[in-house]
């Protein structure tokens, strides 16, 4: 049984609260994307709660790399099934051994309240005066400026259906090169049709989107220039503020790396619906290994190159 006609959220039921899928991208077998291995958890979740109730929040691990077409196994456990909020753990295995792991805690819709407060929707251009990512690195490698400067973002690999448009493109690119920036804004939208009626594919899709670019902020610490050997999402949690809206209109990701230690990032992340409704809020742990040796004789050469 096929619990979704999008080919990224497709499972099979095997038994009760057992599902079975697999992530994959254009190109080679590769490291699975985190953004599709949680977003396939919160479908299986969502096969075991009562019509009605809808993903409120959800906090993950990703516990371990995942491969690419290859079988992944998500068990799903009910710990609460109460009047208006339900309880479920999903654990993500693949070779008999867990990559990921999520809670998700799902709301009542009839009967909330529909009072809202949320803070002032941030003040940045609309995306139809806005350049496509891909578009923008393309422009930007054609110009002439060294491939090595561009950051390690391949968003049309791992999500070719989501279209981003960054608000300040040469940040998102190739970072700062100035210390103290932290915080960056990019308006995105998923491409194929996904009808707001069905807050489930909504939400899950929305959910597969939210883990493209925290990586990328959580890099803004490092300058320009700064070579990276490992950049990866340790955790990811989300809060819905609204059960209803449109991932194919424009949203808006606004994103603030908090600080960093000992090799990690914290980056808080707000999404915002073009017409200013704070529809979600996500924090993420992001763990960067700068390339030391590449950065050293990088730095002895501009050194030389100056004397």
């Amino acid at each position: 049984m096929s619990l979704s006609p999008h080919r990224w959220l497709r499972l099979d039921k095997i038994k009760i609260d057992s599902y079975r899928g697999e992530c994959d991208a254009p190109g080679p077998k590769s490291r699975a994307f985190g953004g599709q291995v949680l977003a396939q958890a919160l479908r299986a979740a969502y096969a075991t709660v009562p019509n009605g109730f809808y993903v409120n929040s959800l906090h993950c691990y990703f516990i371990r790399g995942g491969v690419e077409k290859e079988p992944i196994i998500y068990e799903v456990k009910r710990l609460r099934n109460g009047r208006n909020f339900c309880i479920r753990t999903v654990e993500a295995v693949q070779y008999g051994t867990i990559i990921h792991s999520s809670e998700f805690s799902f709301q009542k819709e009839d009967g909330a309240s529909t009072f809202v407060v949320s803070p002032p929707f941030p003040p940045v251009p609309r995306p139809e005066d806005l350049t496509p990512y891909n578009v923008s690195r393309d422009q930007f490698l054609a110009s002439g400026k060294d491939p090595k400067l561009v950051r390690p973002i391949n968003t049309q690999r791992v999500a070719p259906r989501c279209e981003i448009r960054p608000v300040d493109v040469d940040l998102f690119i190739r970072g700062s090169e100035n210390s103290g920036v932290t915080e960056q804004y990019c308006w995105f939208r998923y491409l194929d049709t996904v009808d707001p009626s069905d807050p489930e594919l909504t939400h899950t899709t929305l959910a597969y989107m939210s883990d493209l670019t925290l990586v990328s902020t959580g890099m803004l610490p490092y300058l320009s220039g700064t070579k990276i050997k490992l950049s990866t999402s340790l955790d990811h949690s989300m809060w819905f503020h609204q059960f209803r809206f449109d991932v194919n209109d424009w949203l808006l990701y606004e994103q603030n790396c908090i600080g960093h230690s000992a090799n990690r990032s914290l980056v808080h992340g707000r999404i915002w619906s073009r017409n200013g409704q704070l529809i979600m809020s996500s924090t993420q742990e992001v763990l960067i290994y700068p390339d030391v040796d590449a950065n050293s004789a990088k730095s002895k050469e501009d050194l030389n190159s100056k004397l």
